[in-house]
């Protein structure tokens, strides 16, 4: 993040445009990281399953808010 003045500048290593990102498949994903975490899994693959569940839930958040 920088931030100049009246600008703020917010770099990322992913952009989805709201239109590009399918919601039936976003849930979906949510739901598979969500059942994968209720499971027995050890350090690393809990932070990848958590990791995907992040990026599931940001893109709904971004597909939903388009919606208002």
């Amino acid at each position: 993040v920088q931030v100049t003045g009246e600008r703020v500048a917010v770099m990322t290593d992913m952009a989805i445009k709201a239109e590009n990102i399918d919601e039936a498949k976003a849930e979906e994903a949510r739901k598979r990281a969500e059942a994968r975490l209720a499971e027995k899994l050890d350090d690393e693959e809990a932070a990848l399953v958590s990791a995907s569940l992040m990026h599931s839930l940001a893109q709904l958040k971004v597909k939903r808010r388009q919606h208002r």
